[in-house]
């Protein structure tokens, strides 16, 4: 059942086993899990069907370092989407940021996971093992092509065996024909539930806690209207970005001075994103000739490639992840009229004729607890405290930006992929954009003095309060989050089917 906060009378009870906030690809694979399985569930969201620039404007936010990309009708970013939601990273609406999602699935390697010496605070405290289960049953529910099917492809094993022999590593990912629209794949579902209730246009404003300050009894919700409900729920599920997942933390203080989970400051700390560069260009070179299908971004679905400095080259030259995208740019024909006139061969792909690939340079951040966000003293439509973004680099990020490219330049140039033409403007930290992938603002961590949630994702310092977001990624080696995200948020869906007694509660309105 789907409804509107403003729909909801003054005797209203609302209660579930679970409330799940944010309509996004985490919070309503998890919602709509638990609700397949039982679980009486209620899933709030900000917004509504319907884009409201008043309820957009909630997330506002005041940059005090490197700033992020915003709306831009005009942008390079998301011209297939509405101009109202251009070079937005963070929408609130039915379906959340999977509203604005380039439907591209990529999953973390057991390297990503692991501790590296070289970059302080890395290190997941579960393995890569741990998430390869929910990493195919994700990929089975979503129709995601077979990642290790697709390694074993003669193909990529050549093109696989040419790169590494020069200290580079490809990475495949999947790109689907049409991106997941969380309010398009489950809004059916969601309607016909009857276990699962979604109340829209209900902003999550507080947590409230019980005596003992260790059980989470409820969530106070605000609509741009003014009207005020709180949900009463037996677990709690933040399914929000990086920035809501700790502003609502923070937010929570009337009861625990500095918010729930903050106990050692760390809520809204280790913030990082992957800075992005996408002005670059590659002349091709006879790689590109030989292996010029697999580079292609269409048509969808497919599988396309990346690439990367190997593992042992990262290692040697304790470097961070850096990863490197060509976009083919196929030839006008004035273009394709010169290179016939000059006798030049064609790199011709399944498209057509490529006359060059733009480069698009994404690159790992390291994580560093000065690097976060906070509550402002500003206030928002809804009386809520603003958040105010630090976003900060270290020297770790600068000595490896500038080490991976100059090692990249060569090794591509070696391998016989081309060569690079940054122009005036090669990549830097403060030249590139943010790529959306907002990440650690509440970390996984072993123990409460190292992060904000546990191995099974619920908050240090309660009982009952977990998160389903990228929020928790104590690092995020790998572009493009999601597929990671919905692996998590299955991986919690199971835990909790595991420890919620079923039909404790009943949905009541």
């Amino acid at each position: 059942m789907i409804t509107d906060i403003l729909e909801l009378s003054e005797q209203t009870q609302l209660q579930g086993q679970v409330i799940v906030i944010g309509s996004g690809i985490a919070g309503a694979e998890v919602a709509t899990y638990l609700a397949r399985h039982g679980k009486d569930v209620v899933l709030l969201e900000s917004g509504r069907e319907q884009f409201n620039p008043t309820i957009q404007s909630l997330n506002d936010v005041i940059f005090l370092g490197k700033r992020h990309r915003e709306l831009n009708p005009n942008t390079y970013y998301h011209q297939y989407l509405p101009p109202e939601l251009r070079g937005v990273s963070r929408v609130r609406q039915f379906g959340g940021t999977s509203n604005i999602w380039t439907g591209k699935w990529t999953p973390l390697q057991p390297l990503d996971f692991e501790e590296r010496p070289w970059v302080a605070n890395s290190g997941w405290p579960i393995s890569y093992d741990d998430l390869l289960d929910y990493y195919h049953a994700t990929a089975k529910d979503y129709g995601i092509g077979d990642v290790e099917e697709e390694a074993k492809r003669p193909e990529i094993r050549e093109f696989r065996a040419k790169l590494s022999a020069k200290g580079l590593k490809l990475i495949s990912f999947y790109w689907q024909e049409t991106p997941t629209r969380t309010a398009i794949r489950f809004g059916e579902e969601m309607r016909q539930s009857e276990n699962l209730k979604v109340v829209l246009g209900a902003t999550a404003t507080e947590l409230k806690l019980d005596e003992s300050l260790y059980r989470v009894t409820g969530v106070v919700c605000r609509s741009p209207e003014g009207k005020e409900v709180t949900i009463a729920g037996s677990n709690i599920i933040l399914a929000m970005g990086a920035f809501e997942t700790a502003r609502l933390l923070l937010a929570s203080d009337s009861q625990i001075p500095g918010g729930i989970g903050n106990q050692h400051g760390l809520v809204g700390c280790f913030y990082t994103d992957h800075p992005k560069h996408h002005r670059g260009l590659l002349r091709p070179g006879p790689l590109v000739h030989q292996f010029s299908k697999e580079l292609q971004f269409g048509p969808k679905p497919r599988f396309s490639v990346c690439f990367a400095l190997d593992d042992a080259t990262q290692r040697k030259h304790k470097l961070l992840q850096h990863t490197l995208f060509l976009q083919p740019i196929y030839e006008r024909v004035l273009e394709r009229a010169w290179r016939t006139l000059k006798g030049q061969p064609a790199y011709r792909d399944g498209n057509g004729p490529v006359a060059t690939y733009r480069v698009n340079f994404v690159t790992e951040q390291a994580p560093q607890k000065g690097s976060r966000i906070k509550l402002s003293s500003e206030i928002d439509a809804l009386g809520q405290r603003k958040l105010e973004v630090d976003w900060g680099f270290n020297d770790l990020d600068y000595y490896s930006i500038a080490n991976v490219l100059q090692l990249l330049t060569q090794k591509v140039a070696e391998v016989g992929l081309g060569t690079f033409d940054f122009g005036e403007d090669p990549p830097s930290l403060e030249g590139m954009t943010d790529a959306a992938h907002q990440m650690g603002t509440t970390r996984m961590a072993k123990c409460p003095e190292a992060g904000v949630v546990d191995t099974n994702c619920r908050v240090f310092g309660t009982e009952n309060l977990y998160i389903a977001s990228s929020s928790v990624f104590p690092t995020g080696p790998k572009y493009s989050p999601t597929f990671t995200i919905l692996a998590l948020a299955r991986r919690l869906g199971e835990h909790l089917l595991k420890t919620t007694p079923l039909r404790a509660t009943k949905l009541s309105v």
